[in-house]
């Protein structure tokens, strides 16, 4: 449901707008497998539906030969119980703000605009099982983001830069039933009972953080042939730059009776990357005087071009702490220590990374179209 409210000027130098809209989104899924297939342990698959409510406000000033824009714009979930065995709910808070500027000159048009999105969102796993809810994931996400672009166009050159960073991370609750995973609370009571795992319990606390930068500009020309059938072939050529890094810290929580061992897991992994994208495209399209239906048919391709790839993954695993009281019971890989397993992994994969993507970065397409 969306409900929008608009005012402007007479002359049109002024308008100001102002949207409600609220519904139901269904996202998607998330599955879990065990690590070892067997008939008593199935896999999870979750649902996710989300209850939307999107409210925003945007104004257009024009005057002579400039435009502008502002928009801000907030998006809120609520939390929802559906009559499911395994589902996902979300309570996210969003805000988008954004402005764009305008410039018409004589032969030539100049847009340019920025936005800055800030979300919290905090995704439950739940578990229903008759009139009880069990919470077997908890993950409290927040993430920023920066875009900006600029384009200027000239008679059939076209020229555009666009920018973008991107900001988010995970974290961990050191307090019980705030675990990011506890697999135990995702099973039913009879399984419990019938592999004894009352007795062995494994939980996950996890923390996260990524950081990402991407730039692309580039310029395309297009020409106009022919009278009766126009033909408009163009060449677009784009350049990149991207650059990446993930730290993820897994903190994993085996209990046992009365012993108590925590392992701790560390994963790196970074990414930089400079290249381009060639692209060809043809329309033929064949003007009427007498209707104004306009049949067009288009073929495209496109490569991309990497020049430079570093792709770096480190894998480390720190020594784990384990604790517990004394119960007599001797219990190998459960109590005390726990080993360092290190599984270090570190190297550049430019050449194979470049080369794969170079193999797969081809695509065509094929479309037709009507305009009127």
């Amino acid at each position: 449901m969306t409900a929008t409210i608009s005012a402007h000027r007479l002359d049109s130098l002024f308008r100001a707008k102002a949207t409600i809209a609220s519904g139901t989104v269904s996202l998607g899924s998330i599955s879990w497998l065990p690590e070892q297939e067997n008939n008593i342990i199935n896999s999870i698959t979750a649902d996710w539906e989300s209850h939307v409510f999107y409210g925003s406000l945007e104004a257009d000033y024009k005057i002579d030969n400039h435009y502008i824009n502002l928009s801000l714009a907030y998006t809120k979930t609520e939390p929802h119980n559906p009559e499911k065995l395994y589902y996902v709910r979300d309570s996210a808070s969003i805000i988008t703000l954004g402005a764009r500027y305008g410039h018409a000159f004589s032969h030539s048009r100049l847009n340019a605009g920025y936005s800055f999105t800030k979300a919290d969102v905090t995704l439950y796993g739940i578990f229903h099982s008759e009139e009880s809810h069990k919470r077997f994931m908890y993950m409290p996400l927040d993430a920023t983001m920066h875009f900006g672009f600029a384009n200027w166009s000239w008679e059939r050159l076209r020229t555009h830069l666009e920018f973008a960073h991107i900001a988010g991370r995970l974290r961990s609750n050191p307090n019980r039933f705030f675990e990011t995973l506890a697999p135990n609370r995702a099973l039913p009571a009879s399984v419990i009972k019938g592999l004894s795992f009352s007795f062995l319990q494994k939980v996950f606390r996890i923390d996260a953080n990524l950081e990402a930068s991407a730039i692309l500009s580039g310029a395309s020309y297009y020409w106009n042939l022919g009278s009766r059938f126009i033909f408009t072939p163009k060449v677009e050529l784009d350049f990149f730059g991207a650059s990446g890094e993930l730290n993820v810290d897994k903190q994993i929580e085996t209990t046992m009776i009365a012993t108590r061992q925590i392992n701790y897991e560390n994963t790196r992994r970074k990414l930089n990357s400079i290249g381009s994208v060639l692209m060809l495209n043809c329309e033929v399209r064949k003007p009427s005087k007498n209707s104004p239906v306009i049949f067009a048919l288009e073929y495209g391709i496109s490569q991309i071009i990497p020049f430079y790839i570093d792709y770096k993954d480190y894998n480390a695993d720190k020594p784990g702490e384990g604790s517990g009281s004394q119960s007599g019971i001797s219990l190998p890989g459960i109590g005390g220590q726990s080993s360092k397993k290190p599984k270090d992994k570190e190297g550049s994969l430019d050449g194979d990374i470049s080369s794969l993507i170079f193999r797969n970065g081809f695509a065509t397409h094929l479309g037709i179209s009507i305009r009127f």
